[in-house]
């Protein structure tokens, strides 16, 4: 064979002159995909032939391989990554390849579209700026957490409505997601949550427990058990650790044990501080027999209960042990409020009448608007739950005018007299000024995000002077007694853990405990002297528990040296 300049060229790496006769002749003959062979590669190079000879498919252009090793050192392919999306579909030797070329054209044609646009950003939590780019896996995970939070149906996603929605306000990429996607994709992304949780745990010192029972809609009960603590970053945490099916008797051994079961689940046995309950006795049962488990933390003392009836014993204002707040008020509230509910019975006899026609909720939405008021339905008031006879009056008693004007006009005549007289509203704007501070407390003190310990003895202190200043009201007289009978039987013993809490506060320490005493004894005819020295022991001895924990670790934080103290002086 002749030797030319072209065969120098190419030994020097260049193009030939010749190069483009050979490719015009060879999309000639065998078409334009057809790439030439380089003669000079090894046997096993070749793009489009697997390693046994036979053709290779165009899907591993866009696919990377992923192999499984067998016990016998032989490698098996068993997945492909997509190199567009990073999605990994199933692709066995064994298998086809077909459903790998339909996922590569839709992912070559969505990167071809996203070359063409303009590209999207999108701001960090830090401030930063990054490419936007479409994840589906991120679309479903945050629907799921969507359906979780509304407490949406699981087919939610697959809604033709809320496809429309997502494409032409948000997303065109978006895609419906089946009833079946959605349960593999909570159950998921629940079992990722709960590792997470488990592992944030582990850095906590002390958990604050609380626990209640729940009936949902298909008459079943479950109880709940919330884990309250503060995060490394100071931040105080709620989380919902457990919700367990309750299908037996609601007795102590019951509730004992799915508790016990929820914390050791996730390794807090040892990390308990205190667990809040309601005043039900099963609940005082069940906490006889998880304080023994739960000294881990603090110690047995004081000691777990004996007897769980005695009402004076030390543990039941220990520290493990702590009842609901809001649960007692509710308890005090109900014991006087049955006794002056049929002061309130017209009220509920004009509501009634009003929303039993819609064609008389109508002409008093006239009326309202005629008479320059904005229009309001008043809802009935519930037996079991005294917020809601408070609420009721709270919302009525602004439209006295109208409300009175409106039922006499259509109600008509109860015995020669209107149905509501002045003195039914002043009763129910005396009644509804008497609950005032109860509804307050209760909402005060039913917070998440805050600390609610140290308010504890603020609230009880309001409580005990606002039923002391209305012993002498002729209305509220017979309900006063049972309240206060209430009140003394929870609160006489006031719980240590809101007498170290209110203490702990740097706005109040031992002067304003002592002080709150003071007042509180006025108010409800108690000594609480002998009470004032056993805090101040009950909290030394608490502090040197804390002292054998944690002491060493305080030990061995470096010393913060200052090169002076007092004000800075500054040289002129």
């Amino acid at each position: 064979m002749e030797y030319t300049v072209n065969d120098d060229l190419r030994a020097c790496g260049l193009p030939a002159d010749d190069d483009d006769d050979l490719t015009a002749s060879a999309e000639a003959l065998f078409g334009s995909s057809v790439a030439l062979i380089n003669v000079d590669a090894p046997d096993d190079a070749g793009a489009g032939a697997g390693g046994d000879g036979r053709a290779r498919s165009g899907a591993w252009n866009d696919f990377e391989p992923i192999f499984e090793t067998l016990p016998s050192g032989k490698q098996v392919r068993i997945a492909a990554k997509c190199r567009h999306c990073n999605h990994v579909l199933s692709a066995r030797s064994a298998s086809g390849t077909g459903h790998l070329l339909r996922h590569q054209a839709q992912c070559v044609k969505k990167a071809k579209y996203a070359a063409l646009v303009q590209s999207r950003i999108q701001f960090n939590g830090d401030g930063s700026v990054t490419g936007w780019k479409y994840k589906p896996d991120v679309a479903r995970r945050e629907l799921c957490r969507l359906i979780s939070r509304l407490d949406l149906s699981l087919g939610f996603g697959y809604e033709e409505v809320f496809e429309e929605y997502i494409q032409r306000a948000h997303n065109p990429y978006f895609s419906r997601v089946s009833r079946q996607t959605t349960t593999r994709d909570l159950e998921k992304y629940f079992l990722e949550r709960r590792t997470s949780l488990i592992d944030s745990l582990h850095s906590v010192t002390s958990v604050y427990l609380t626990s209640d029972i729940w009936s949902g809609n298909a008459k079943e009960d479950y109880l709940s058990v919330v884990a309250h603590f503060v995060s490394t970053d100071w931040e105080l945490e709620k989380r919902v650790i457990g919700l367990r099916l309750i299908d037996c008797s609601h007795n102590g051994v019951n509730i004992a044990e799915r508790v016990e079961s929820v914390v050791h689940e996730f390794g807090l046995t040892d990390k308990i501080f205190a667990v809040t309950l309601d005043n039900a006795s099963s609940n005082s049962r069940a906490m006889s027999k998880l304080i023994p488990k739960f000294v881990g933390y603090l110690g047995p003392d004081p000691a777990p209960l004996d007897n769980v009836n005695r009402e004076n014993d030390n543990a039941l204002r220990g520290l493990l042990h702590q009842r609901c707040t809001c649960h007692i008020i509710n308890l005090i509230v109900k014991s006087g409020l049955k006794r002056i509910m049929s002061y309130l019975e017209a009220f509920r006899t004009a509501i009634s009448y009003l929303n039993s026609s819609n064609q008389r909720i109508g002409e008093f939405h006239n009326y309202c608007i005629v008479k320059g008021v904005k229009p309001h339905k008043f809802g009935l008031d519930m037996d079991v739950r005294w917020n809601s006879t408070y609420l009721m009056l709270k919302h009525l008693i602004p439209y006295k005018g109208t409300f009175s004007t409106f039922i006499a006009a259509n109600y008509g005549l109860v015995n020669g007299e209107p149905l509501l007289s002045k003195g039914h509203w002043a009763v129910a704007e005396k009644i509804m000024e008497f609950l005032g501070i109860f509804y307050e407390s209760t909402v005060a003190l039913s917070g998440v995000y805050y600390p609610t310990s140290p308010l504890m003895l603020h609230h009880i202190l309001e409580i005990a002077c606002h039923l002391h200043a209305r012993e002498t009201d002729p209305l509220l007289m017979s309900i006063l007694t049972p309240m206060k009978l209430k009140f003394l039987k929870y609160w006489q013993n006031i719980p240590l853990l809101y007498s170290f809490a209110f203490v702990l506060d740097p706005r109040a320490k031992m002067r304003g405990f002592h002080n709150v005493l003071q007042l509180l004894s006025q108010a409800v005819g108690v000594d609480y002297s002998n009470y004032f020295t056993e805090v101040r022991a009950e909290l030394y001895k608490l502090y040197n528990k804390y002292e054998n924990k944690y002491g060493a670790v305080r030990l061995q934080r470096p010393s913060n040296i200052s090169g002076s103290s007092g004000k800075k002086k500054f040289l002129g």
